[in-house]
């Protein structure tokens, strides 16, 4: 994988979220350097989407520290930070990109029309800027010829490739990938891994919650474990996938596998 491994994009310290009563996320703490690609991996339930969706504050944790780009997004959305703080958080969260198990494009749009909206919306590209890049993207992603075409006419893996594109068009730092094949028909799942696989190579820093144990052993550098309300243990995929040592882990992979 390419990426300097070294440069530390996102740091979080003692994460907590609790719904009500119901404790999901207990002191979770990682770094993620840039060009990594982190695959979260563990039983339905156990917090990994409610992490992932942590890190760019869909969810917001009760405690703890996300480090981004050297900048605490939760110091930002403290009372205390105002508006100021509101645009700084804005503006890093518009470079971390997110995928969700539902393609969430927009019906009324063509396929162009969804990756050029957020850019222009925001005042990133002109209009100009934001069609030409809209086509190089779907040159990227295979789908050059549905730039005219409607959501409702593509198939589950063209739309998950589209909403990848839509992504990118932020030019995102950091990509999250909430299971983005677990809506798609079995056929169709190969499309989007080999895009994420791809984007991987080209150096991509990605955290992927994902259920595809083959595409975590072979495009990973560092998978995690979350059970427990934690990260109960993390390592390559040799580490993790041949030599687990956390007993909940192997019953964990005895069952997936």
């Amino acid at each position: 994988m390419s990426g300097n491994h070294n440069e530390v994009l996102l740091e979080v310290k003692d994460l907590k979220k609790s719904y009500g009563d119901h404790l999901v996320l207990d002191g979770i703490n990682t770094t993620i350097s840039k060009g990594e690609v982190i695959a979260i991996i563990g039983p339905s339930g156990c917090g990994k989407s409610t992490f992932l969706r942590s890190l760019n504050l869909l969810e917001h944790p009760d405690s703890g520290s996300i480090l981004f780009e050297g900048r605490d997004l939760m110091e930002l959305i403290s009372k205390k930070a105002g508006r100021q703080g509101a645009r700084e958080l804005n503006a890093l969260r518009e470079k971390i990109g997110m995928v969700f198990q539902q393609f969430n494009l927009f019906p009324n749009m063509t396929v162009k029309e969804n990756i050029m909206l957020a850019p222009v919306k925001l005042k990133l590209l002109t209009k100009e800027e934001a069609s030409a890049k809209a086509e190089e993207l779907l040159n990227r992603v295979g789908l050059a010829d549905k730039a005219q075409v409607y959501p409702n006419m593509l198939s589950g893996g063209q739309k998950q490739r589209i909403a990848i594109a839509r992504a990118l068009a932020m030019n995102p730092a950091l990509m999250l990938f909430d299971e983005p094949t677990s809506a798609l028909d079995p056929e169709m799942v190969g499309e989007v891994l080999n895009l994420m696989k791809q984007l991987a190579k080209d150096g991509m820093t990605m955290v992927v919650v994902t259920h595809e144990m083959g595409f975590a052993r072979e495009v990973a550098n560092r998978v995690m474990f979350i059970d427990e309300k934690n990260i109960m243990e993390e390592g390559t995929p040799e580490e993790i996938f041949s030599h687990p040592k956390n007993p909940r882990l192997q019953d964990f992979l005895a069952r997936v596998r």
